[in-house]
């Protein structure tokens, strides 16, 4: 009784063992492709047959279908991917799943060639092992240590695989009633729910495949009894996305309930057609002793072919998916789809859509910076309505941005994405300031307005001059930040130097006309209100500017003080050029 307790132990930390391997190989992977697999994800278009090759090549990267597929339900609840794209990329997360069945069926090439033995699994497990221990403790370089995570993960897997595979050649052998399930023919229901209540429970299909591979290596496991809990696997999966489902927009649970009509079709079909063969003429392997690969070739070809049969019928499923859950009223957009907490799965998509979250939060900033030079230029309120709705979208993004780069930082990333994370965090804070500057240039408005407060011909064009500088550097920033444009990122600094020496100029002329008595002091505190607040907006797109530089480590700046300490002190020819340019444009 010990002895099968033991056993049972072994068996469950070979799975651990499996899981946690296939979670670092995956994630090893996943930072590796770094960018490219956000670029991947980018190039989603219409075509319903890229989509399939989308997803097939994401899930082969990330180790995992349930992943991807919660990807696809975050990116519709976003906007970012229609129904009709998203059924594509369910398809191809489905194939790609198969990948690490194939990779672990390779223990079933039959030994006696050495080199045939070299890269069976058991072989390079331990060798995995050694060189990705290595890398991970002695290599300096980031991108070295993150292969040996993946090499690693490798390892951990299959090492996983052979402990579940011994424990149950034994406790098969001492308990052979339960060797029995898999020797025999039984109802193809029980098996179905069986292979989806393991997969639903371990979130994981191939994880449970590979546990089907473990039972098919004690060679004991037949083909009419591996059928249905195959298929059973595949509906499992389906529960981490309806469970990431809860919460979203309709379309985003529409979606998690495609991915469960696909499997539940395919099922369907696949048993449909195999009983009736079977029962009109018969099967020939339908007794036959299953091995890892012949469960590699089945789940292949169930997903494969079911893509195939389902695939001209895309517009059914989404149709399908419309008469299930069923529009009841309008929802708006939620302006922080983009950070849903189903991409935390994927830190590389999850840094991307913060940035895209971030280039929404600029724009806001930058629409209250024009209807600031509307509000002053027209003399009137009539914008304030829009200006409040975005200035409390920019309080909001504030927030929900720090609290999704925090949770970000908080996973395992390369020193890389770490780096651009935390230039990020910095980056929310000075756009959040540079909304609420404009609010006090908003203010000065109104109390311009309210006292009747009037500029000499000079004094309003001077500050249109300045007002207008600070459209561009706000503008530029922007641009630099959203297209990652380093060249133009160098160029705010010589701005905002021009609009620091701008101000100073309005302010010592506005003093010679108070001594002049050109105008009255209230309106000179209003004019020295919108300036000081309009060059204070210029310093937080400088300091927006160099984040944006820390971004890429090929800029050299790491710190920023020392940064603009040197351009400053050496004034480079790019910088000078620069300078003198703007000097000349801005010159009052």
């Amino acid at each position: 009784m010990i002895d099968i307790i033991l056993q049972f132990v072994k068996l469950f930390g070979g799975l651990g063992m499996f899981l946690f391997g296939m979670n670092m190989m995956g994630s090893g992977l996943e930072r590796a492709a770094g960018n490219k697999l956000q670029k991947i994800m980018e190039k989603v278009t219409g075509n319903l047959f890229k989509s399939v090759l989308l997803g097939l090549t994401v899930t082969a990267l990330i180790q995992s279908s349930s992943a991807t597929t919660v990807m696809a339900v975050g990116f519709v609840n976003a906007g970012v991917l229609t129904l009709y794209q998203a059924v594509g990329i369910i398809m191809g997360a489905n194939i790609g799943t198969t990948v690490t069945a194939w990779i672990i069926s390779l223990n079933d090439i039959s030994g006696g060639i050495w080199y045939l033995d070299i890269i069976k699994p058991s072989t390079l497990a331990p060798v995995a092992l050694i060189i990705g221990a290595v890398l991970i403790m002695f290599s300096k370089s980031p991108k070295k240590k993150v292969v040996g995570e993946l090499v690693t993960g490798f390892g951990i897997l299959f090492i996983g695989m052979e402990y579940m595979s011994d424990s149950m050649d034994v406790v098969f052998a001492q308990v052979p009633a339960l060797g029995n399930l898999f020797a025999k023919e039984f109802n193809p229901v029980v098996g179905v729910l069986v292979g989806a209540g393991v997969t639903a429970v371990i979130q994981s299909s191939s994880a449970s495949v590979g546990m089907l591979q473990a039972v098919a290596s004690t060679g004991i496991l037949q083909f009419n009894a591996a059928l249905p809990i195959i298929m059973g696997q595949n509906i499992g999966t389906c529960v981490t996305a309806l469970l990431s489902g809860i919460g979203a927009n309709i379309n985003a649970r529409r979606t998690s309930i495609i991915h469960l009509y696909f499997n539940v079709i395919g099922t369907a079909l696949f048993m449909t057609a195999f009983y009736i063969v079977q029962n009109v003429v018969g099967i020939p392997f339908w007794n036959k002793i299953m091995g890892a690969a012949d469960i590699s070739v089945f789940h292949s070809c169930f997903n494969i072919i079911t893509t195939l049969l389902l695939l001209p019928f895309a517009k059914g499923l989404v149709w399908l998916s419309k008469k299930t859950i069923k529009e009841k009223e309008t929802h708006e957009g939620d302006p922080f789809a983009l950070l849903d907490s189903r991409f935390l799965a994927t830190p590389s998509i999850a840094i991307s859509n913060a940035k895209k979250a971030m280039v929404n939060m600029c724009n806001l900033a930058h629409e209250n910076v024009v209807l600031c030079q509307e509000m002053m230029k027209n003399r009137n309120l009539d914008k304030s309505v829009r200006f409040d709705e975005n200035e409390d979208l920019l309080d909001n993004y504030e927030i929900r941005l720090t609290e999704s780069l925090t949770r970000i930082s908080e996973l395992s990333l390369s020193e890389e994405d770490s780096e651009r994370v935390s230039s990020y965090l910095r980056m929310v804070t000075n756009i959040e300031r540079i909304g609420d500057y404009c609010d006090n240039i908003r203010e000065e408005i109104v109390r311009m307005l309210d006292t009747d407060v009037h500029f000499t011909e000079k004094g309003e064009k001077d500050m249109n001059t300045l007002l207008a500088a600070i459209e561009e550097i706000n503008a530029m920033t922007i641009e630099a930040f959203e297209n990652c444009d380093m060249e133009l990122a160098q160029k705010v600094e010589p701005l905002e130097e021009v609009i620091d020496s701008l101000q100073e100029t309005l302010e010592s002329e506005h003093m010679q006309r108070l001594k002049g008595k050109e105008c009255t002091a209230e309106s000179g505190a209003v004019f020295l209100g919108i300036i000081s607040n309009a060059e204070r907006i210029a310093d937080h797109c400088s300091n927006l500017a160099v984040a944006i530089l820390q971004t890429r480590r090929e800029t050299g700046v790491t710190n920023r003080h020392e940064y603009l300490r040197m351009l400053h002190a050496t004034m480079p020819g790019i910088y000078k050029d620069t300078y003198q340019t703007y000097q000349e444009k801005y010159r009052v």
